[in-house]
């Protein structure tokens, strides 16, 4: 093989290969390239050149990979979960049954209300509240 076409196979297996230390605080290159961790349950993100939590992916599909495109299933996320930073300040239902409202803050999910049955946090025109 000519020099020229061995670089370019070699940049290109690099290119394609899959990141070698997926772990908080691991080697990456290339910001803002998301990757499933290893235990499909977490979202990972290249930022400085280091691997950090994007966010937790604990709903029943967890984090997965199609192509290029990382998913991540947030839908069990509760009290305590990693959010993503685009999730800052939002609310949702925490997955116990509706029974907690929580609140994106400064990446984790914290506890801000709590509904008494039979109620149970929901959407209404307002935003998320507990209804009947």
């Amino acid at each position: 093989m000519k020099p020229m076409r061995r670089l370019s196979f070699l940049l290109l297996l690099l290119a394609c290969a899959p990141p070698k230390d997926l772990a908080v605080g691991g080697e990456c290159y290339g910001d803002n390239i998301g990757r499933c961790e290893p235990s499909g349950t977490r979202l990972m993100e290249c930022v400085d050149e280091k691997w950090t939590v994007y966010s937790d992916c604990f709903g029943p599909n967890g984090c997965s990979m199609n192509n290029d495109t990382a998913n991540c299933d947030t839908s069990g996320n509760s009290i305590g979960s990693r959010c993503a930073p685009t999730s800052e300040g939002r609310v949702r239902c925490d997955p116990d049954g509706g029974l907690n409202i929580l609140r994106c803050v400064n990446g984790t999910l914290v506890f801000i209300d709590a509904c008494q049955a039979p109620m149970r946090c929901g959407l209404t025109d307002g935003g998320l509240t507990c209804i009947y």
